[in-house]
């Protein structure tokens, strides 16, 4: 039997699909100890936003109200994130990141940049450039959040190649 070219791999949905893959399990195997993107996102959004509601973070973030349970549970569990009655309305909670919360996620966003090196490793800067644009791109024709998104060319600490943010200020922490 001849072996013959995926068909797949010529399909860039499928090949962003992969790419995601790769993404989870290289961060899950070098940074075992670390949650998972949605918390970072989650923790990113009430830490620039907060305090905010349940519902206005699963809006900002376009996350299932349901999912998001979970993911402030934990966080609260860590001591990431504080969950009080709102005192505007004491039918809803404001969640809001903790001093920890806050230190945390600096780290995080720091293995991050170093997880983003790792991964683009194979690619100049200028092509690691010109694939952030690109996909900053694809995101804001079909996404109102990415349409303001902060040029991905300015630097986050001045010196390094990472931007820290990427996403408009309606959402959150980088991948």
């Amino acid at each position: 039997m001849e072996d013959r070219p995926d068909p797949l791999c010529a399909s860039p949905t499928y090949l962003l699909f992969e790419t995601g893959r790769l993404v989870r399990r290289t961060s899950a195997r070098t940074f075992p100890d670390q949650p998972g993107l949605p918390h970072l996102l989650v923790l990113s959004c009430v830490a620039r936003q907060g305090p905010l509601s349940q519902r206005q973070v699963a809006e900002r973030l376009r996350m299932d109200a349901g999912d998001l349970v979970g993911i402030v549970d934990a966080l609260e569990r860590a001591g990431h994130v504080l969950r009080r009655r709102d005192p505007g309305d004491r039918r809803r909670y404001a969640l809001d990141a903790t001093e920890d919360g806050r230190l945390f996620l600096g780290a995080c966003l720091d293995n991050r940049a170093r997880l983003d090196d790792a991964l683009f490793a194979p690619l100049s800067p200028d092509e690691t450039q010109l694939f952030k644009e690109l996909l900053l791109r694809i995101l804001a024709h079909h996404d109102d959040r990415f349409a303001g998104a902060p040029d991905p060319r300015r630097r986050r600490d001045g010196a390094g190649q990472r931007t820290g943010a990427g996403m408009a200020s309606g959402s959150t922490a980088s991948s």
